[in-house]
């Protein structure tokens, strides 16, 4: 793939977010002093071709506004062998946290982070390959890391003031889907899946809710890609009598045009810090 040529004047009024995931990298940068500054874009992995912590660093390298120096930094690990711990569990200890994830992988040889999130009442301890880690370590200056999940939590917990007592949130992109449930602001249920159609998609909603026993005074709430929600919308009030579209969010559209079509959970990281 050719570079991507991003010319930015003065990095240090930017932020720049990215996701890495197992075969690709996910990133959106804006400017703090202008509106309408927003791009982002995805730099795919060839799976077949070497490791995935070789073809991160070949795409940072090659792509070379990535090592620009910005104002802030984030990096989201989309890993999908974490857990999330109640907050009575580990009292806001990391190392609790920690050993919670030991014992559900008691033979990963990852490196465990830890989100703590106390307001819902819970942490999150994930899995960061170990070259991965060391290659952002050594090449950002420790950058801060969380898990693909978390920001969303954040964000869901600002909006979860008004309305029924306990909702369920579900992002969708064009093939992962997150679920968020929240009883009173609080953490009941957290989890990402990947699928390949709505049906896999609507399959992950309905069981999520049935399993949590939400009920007809409950409600559900989506959002994310355009088309995905179009499709799922009908198809999700045939079970769930109150079926929400998430309002994005107006300050995020001062971002630029495109706003409402970049990776919703990269963007929002700003809004809960």
């Amino acid at each position: 793939m050719e570079p991507i040529s991003i010319e930015i004047q003065h990095p240090e009024v930017w932020n720049l977010s990215a996701r890495i995931s197992a075969d690709s990298i996910t990133y959106a940068m804006h400017s703090t002093m202008d509106e309408g500054t927003l791009t982002y874009g995805q730099i795919a992995f060839d799976l077949d071709d070497q490791a995935v912590h070789k073809q991160l660093e070949a795409a940072i390298y090659d792509n070379r506004f990535f090592l620009y120096d910005y104002g802030k930094r984030r990096f989201l690990i989309d890993s999908t062998s974490f857990v999330i711990v109640p907050e009575e569990f580990t009292a806001g200890d990391v190392a609790r946290a920690e050993q919670y994830f030991h014992r559900l992988y008691p033979n990963d040889k990852t490196v465990v982070a830890v989100d703590c999130l106390p307001e819902v009442g819970a942490d999150i301890a994930y899995a960061i390959d170990p070259a991965i880690d060391s290659f952002l370590r050594r090449t950002f200056d420790n950058p801060p890391t969380q898990h693909v999940l978390t920001p969303i939590i954040k964000f869901l917990r600002q909006k979860d003031i008004y309305g029924a007592e306990r909702k369920m949130y579900a992002y969708v992109t064009d093939r992962c889907l997150e679920i968020v449930a929240l009883r009173n602001g609080r953490l009941i249920f957290g989890n990402r899946f990947d699928f390949s159609t709505e049906t896999d998609a609507l399959y992950y909603i309905i069981t999520v809710w049935q399993t949590l026993e939400m009920s007809d005074a409950d409600e559900l709430h989506i959002m994310g890609d355009k088309d995905r929600k179009k499709a799922l919308l009908p198809e999700l009030r045939k079970y769930v009598k109150t079926v929400i579209q998430t309002i994005f969010p107006a300050q995020l559209l001062k971002l630029g045009k495109n706003a409402m079509t970049a990776p919703f959970d990269l963007i929002v990281m700003p809004l809960c810090e």
